[in-house]
């Protein structure tokens, strides 16, 4: 019987399999699913895949299994419609960040996307707003903070205007108050969100639902609060277990 997608969806993940060019499998019959508009955090020690999961969501790494995306099957055929409505924020911004300005940056996609100057300018203006970066147009990437340029990368994200966000590691590196700015910045935004974090406090704050991948396996998925206070499952996985 033919599967069909569900319009309550976000994201649908069933049976995906990867395994590396040099053999490890990264990812292991793996099923989820995520509504939309539901913020849920991905959590698991380093190597458990849960970047190789991220990068399946948008057809950056090729599916052994089958994905739809808000309700769209991700196929070679789809696959800049599926594009469109996922940005990845990557866990290093100066993977994102590549032109002389922040605007250049921010205007990229837009640009590609063919829409006019005019509607470029509404789309940077509006998405540097979103994560409190005005003014900052003609400011040099590699001159920001790394906060600065988290928040640049993900304006250069929101600038396309996607309806699912897949974000990996997104509190790394900052400061406990660039990091508080970050989960209240993420707060705001409508969109469906996949969050790979090892941030307790992130995932308490923001996600009300966890995933625990481990070895390419989900191996827990539940409330975050549960999940989050369940020391010997967190110990078991690689994660910090507290009493």
């Amino acid at each position: 019987m033919e599967h069909v997608a569900s319009p309550h969806l976000a994201i649908e993940v069933r049976g995906l399999s990867y395994s590396y060019q040099d053999g490890r499998v990264a990812l292991r019959d793996v099923y989820l699913n995520v509504a939309v508009g539901e913020k849920v955090a991905l959590m698991g020690p380093n190597g458990a895949g849960k970047s190789t999961l991220l990068l399946h969501l948008n057809g950056t790494l090729p599916s052994h299994g089958v994905i739809w995306i808000m309700g769209i099957e991700l196929n070679e055929r789809n696959l800049g419609l599926i594009r469109s409505k996922v940005g990845v924020i990557f866990d290093n911004p100066d993977d994102q960040l590549f032109s002389p300005t922040v605007m250049d940056d921010v205007a990229y996609g837009p640009i590609y996307m063919g829409l006019s100057p005019v509607e470029v300018r509404e789309r940077v203006d509006w998405a540097l707003q979103q994560v409190n970066l005005q003014g900052f147009e003609q400011r040099m990437p590699h001159h920001l903070s790394l906060g600065e340029r988290k928040r640049a990368a993900l304006a250069s994200v929101l600038s396309m205007s996607p309806e699912v966000l897949v974000l990996d590691e997104p509190s790394a590196g900052l400061d406990p108050r660039g990091r508080c700015k970050l989960i209240e910045l993420l707060r705001t935004l409508p969109q469906t969100m996949l969050i790979a974090t090892h941030d307790e406090r992130l995932a308490r704050k923001l996600c009300s639902r966890t995933v625990i991948l481990d070895e390419g396996v989900i191996v827990a998925d539940g409330p975050t609060a549960d999940l989050l206070s369940d020391v010997s499952l967190l110990e078991a996985h690689g994660l910090e277990g507290r009493e």
